[in-house]
């Protein structure tokens, strides 16, 4: 009986533990380094506006087309008023070759450091490439892993539907006129 009760608990251990870190609803709080060095704090982020952040690495290819297309989208981004912060995961081997593989691909968004994966780990991220949308609170409104061509429009529909754009008040004037 001992035995059974071990297997059960052996064989069900991780799917609890697994599904605990798959639904968080709130993104823990952080502070890291963008590759400037300055600190950057999450919750602070949030109280100006929604944020975008994913979790990448410099060896990882859908990771770098992600966020070619996020870069792409700026002005978008801009519009809705969404701040991209991309965490890096890279090793201690390659952690050197952030800063300039960011400025060579002319990233415009704050790119972070996570030395020692803790934002990951209390994030729950299992792989790479793994995107946030999160508003004020903490709040986490959509969430996807990995990465393949045409996802940037699912991106963009969710940013849509949850931070529309108002058109400016001299535009409604007009269309009334």
């Amino acid at each position: 009986m001992k035995r059974l009760i071990f297997l059960l608990i052996a064989l069900l251990l991780p799917i609890l533990l697994n599904g605990e870190t798959d639904f968080v609803s709130t993104f823990p709080d952080f502070t890291l380094k963008n590759i400037d060095g300055n600190p950057i704090t999450l919750s602070e982020e949030t109280q100006k506006g929604p944020v975008i952040v994913t979790f990448w690495a410099t060896w990882c290819k859908p990771c770098i087309k992600e966020l070619r297309k996020l870069n792409e989208m700026k002005e978008f981004l801009d519009k809705h008023n969404v701040a991209v912060f991309p965490i890096n995961e890279d090793g201690a081997r390659t952690r050197a070759k952030v800063k300039p593989f960011a400025i060579k691909q002319g990233w415009k968004f704050k790119v972070l450091m996570d030395p020692r994966n803790k934002v990951k780990t209390l994030a729950g991220v299992a792989e790479l490439p793994e995107f946030f949308i999160i508003c004020e609170g903490n709040e986490i409104l959509y969430r996807h892993s990995g990465y393949k061509p045409g996802d940037e429009a699912e991106y963009k529909e969710k940013i849509e539907a949850f931070f529309p754009v108002l058109e400016d008040d001299d535009k409604q004037e007009n269309a009334i006129e």
